[in-house]
């Protein structure tokens, strides 16, 4: 329903519309001189788009700021309001404003005229407390470098300035953010956007406003409300569309390595006399004989052969000898093989793909000589489909796709389209989304298959899960996942894992320990590569460990305790499965994130604004992993309720903050007083997996009792 009533705000338009499933009401109120609007939920102000005495939208140019001046000739008609004026510069803007799905409003702004270098902006009112969540899944604007992690932000966007731009590594995106007030805006566009939360274009403190800023021909967002961050995030999920769910498979433990070698020997000097790839028969007897869970095995590249081995697409004889055998093997004991593919084809493929016309690019700096793919078109999808076809045929049962966020053009260097007529500054940011539908459609049963990604922009997430990728080997790549996972799950990203360990090299034990413990309470927990190793094969902290095609360059040492916590955390995170799934289903039926940011279900405790440390894993776990090196201690946020300590078995009431003790394996655990989960006794299960720990596997038997 609409009103227009005059008052001495001038012209004023009331839009009461109607909240799926709650029959709550999000209400806007329009200024027409300047343009504002301001936002209720349930009657209470959420978000207001104002600026002043100047309208909240404009236009950005190189001759600083346009805005709408005056009043406008106001259209209403069946669809919503569609608003006229005139800019400071003598143009014509067009405001359109309409109800949509989800309980949501639609913005549509756009001048006449406008260049192709101006940016459309909208400037919002906030409060000088409340926190932004989302956008980006790493914790800073620029290239996450595994190398150079960012130490200073948090979960909490306030006082960033984010560049909405898919970049390399920890590369999810979404043109969506939510407030800790209960309201959220989705951008409707794939072009290049700048947001500021607290700060101006010039790094200046303004706590009160953010602003948004983007390329294209115009700017499009909703606005969304609800009773907790959320449902708003629900809302913004089902309006780009849930999360695809996957197999109950993917959420037990999985096994990878950067780098699989069939060496000569196996790590404790064993000869080798399988018949298979000797790195992952290692891995799989190994972890059998303890009592370590594995249903992923994840095959990286190099597996093939030609350049970088990749290159045409059939399993390198010499890496990967009796390749369809052992898919068979690792099936038959309940492990689906997972491979590696890239947006890109190289050496032979590479020449018939350009030949074809298939590519965006005929070459591009990494790899070198790789022609990256077009997946807009057709033709080229069902051909690369064609390729990857005879894998899916061997057995494979998914693939990881990597590096869709690397070498995709942008649209400053050279100009051009797409096969659909996308230019290429339009398709950077959807690129990632185009790979993932390309490798969705080559699936012959993608209900029991599964993809991951590295990269993904808004609707990715209803075709493949995530991890967050090549995070550094240190506590603060520790500390940038756990802030990954969150933003993921704000994003609408909820089937999320990290590399549980880290990418870059080896970390230290104490970190590896960590890190199990926090990929225990991730939806995907994927334990790889710690430099190509396993804790049995491990080296002391400062030792260079180094293992390479000819076999280990180092005397590997059998690491009880880091054994033991993998132990722990592995069948943990197993016996969580049924938990796992129940709440991916409801992600993918309703949006409910997994892993849920205290402030997103208790905005109520104004404290929790900036706390990521402590989260709800599911609604009845409570975790607050250790990322700190040399912590003994940790402040664990206990949110209103009655909670009890999976460790001691001791209850606590919240809302309060404790400080609790950790060794090396514990991360504090509690569940919900009255969930079905409060049977877990953490400490029992610890002895029971030291005992397994002690018990070193045989690697010579074990290989005798399968035939080898």
């Amino acid at each position: 329903m609409r009103w227009s009533v005059r008052g001495r705000w001038g012209t004023v338009l009331l839009v009461a519309l109607g909240v799926v499933a709650s029959g709550q009401n999000l209400s806007v109120s329009v200024r027409h001189a300047p343009f504002t609007a301001s936002f209720s939920h349930d009657g209470e102000a959420v978000a207001a788009l104002t600026n002043g005495d100047r309208s909240a939208l404009y236009l950005n140019g190189w001759a600083g700021r346009v805005h709408l001046v005056g009043g406008p000739h106001a259209v209403e008609d069946e669809d919503g309001t569609r608003l006229t004026y005139r800019t400071s510069d003598g143009r014509t803007a067009r405001v359109d404003l309409r109800s949509v799905e989800e309980g949501a409003f639609q913005v549509r702004f756009s001048v006449e005229g406008k260049a192709r270098w101006e940016r459309l902006g909208v400037t919002l009112e906030v409060t000088a407390d409340e926190g932004f969540y989302g956008l980006t899944e790493r914790p800073v604007q620029g290239i996450l470098h595994e190398f150079f992690p960012p130490r200073g932000a948090g979960f909490n966007l306030r006082g960033q300035e984010v560049w909405l731009y898919v970049l390399p590594t920890h590369a999810l995106y979404s043109p969506f953010f939510v407030s800790s007030r209960g309201w959220g805006i989705y951008v409707e566009s794939s072009w290049p956007g700048i947001y500021r939360f607290g700060r101006d274009g010039l790094g200046r403190a303004t706590p009160t406003q953010v602003t948004i800023e983007y390329e294209g021909p115009e700017l499009v967002f909703r606005i969304f409300g609800g009773e907790t961050p959320v449902e708003v995030v629900e809302r913004y999920s089902r309006t780009v569309g849930t999360t695809v769910l996957p197999p109950e498979w993917a959420f037990g433990p999985w096994r990878w390595r950067d780098e699989v070698w069939n060496l000569p020997a196996f790590y404790d000097g064993t000869p080798n006399t399988c018949l298979f790839n000797s790195m992952v028969v290692e891995d799989i007897l190994m972890m059998d004989a303890l009592g370590i869970p594995c249903s992923v095995y994840v095959l990286d590249r190099p597996w093939a052969d030609g350049t970088l081995g990749y290159a045409d697409l059939a399993f390198d004889p010499e890496r990967f000898p009796n390749a369809p055998e052992l898919i068979v093997w690792l099936r038959e004991r309940g492990v689906q093989p997972i491979l590696w593919l890239g947006p890109w084809v190289l050496d032979a493929l590479r020449a018939e793909a350009v030949r074809l016309g298939h590519h965006v690019r005929s070459r591009i700096p990494y790899p070198p000589r790789a022609a990256l793919l077009d997946f807009t078109s057709p033709e080229a999808t069902a051909w690369w489909q064609q390729l990857v076809s005879p894998l899916l045929d061997l057995g494979i049962a998914g693939f990881k796709l990597d590096r869709g966020d690397e070498d995709v053009p942008d649209g400053l260097l050279f100009a051009g389209v797409y096969a659909d007529g996308t230019s290429y500054r339009e398709g950077h940011n959807a690129y990632p989304l185009w790979f993932a539908q390309a490798a969705q459609g080559a699936l012959p049963s993608p209900e029991d298959s599964l993809l991951f990604v590295r990269a993904g922009w808004a609707g990715s997430s209803s075709y493949a899960v995530a991890w967050g990728g090549d995070p550094a080997s240190s506590e603060w790549g520790l500390r940038n996942s756990m802030i990954a996972l969150q933003r993921a799950a704000a994003m609408n990203f909820p089937i999320w894992g990290s590399d549980t360990g880290g990418y870059t090299g080896r970390p230290s034990r104490e970190v590896l320990a960590r890190w199990l413990g926090f990929s225990a309470f991730c939806p995907l927990m994927e334990v790889g590569p710690t430099a190509n190793l396993a804790p049995w094969s491990w080296a002391p902290d400062g030792v260079r460990a180094r293992v390479d095609a000819s076999g280990y360059r180092f005397a590997p040492a059998y690491d009880e305790e880091l054994v033991a916590i993998w132990i722990l955390y592995a069948r943990l995170h197993d016996d969580l499965r049924a938990y796992s799934y129940a709440q991916a289903v409801e992600a993918h039926e309703r949006g409910t994130p997994i892993a849920r940011p205290l402030v997103f279900v208790y905005p109520e405790q104004t404290e929790y604004v900036d706390v990521w440390e402590t989260y709800l894993y599911g609604p009845d776990l409570l975790v607050r992993p250790v990322w700190k090196s040399g912590a003994r201690s940790v402040a664990v946020h206990i949110p209103p309720g009655t909670w009890r300590n999976l460790w001691t078995g001791d209850t606590v009431r919240g809302p309060t903050t404790i400080e609790t003790e950790v060794p090396l394996h514990a991360i504090p655990t509690y569940v919900r007083v009255g969930s079905d989960l409060e049977q877990l006794d953490l400490s029992a299960r610890w002895i029971e997996a030291q005992e397994r720990a002690r018990a070193r596997p045989n690697l010579a038997l074990l290989l005798q009792r399968e035939g080898w």
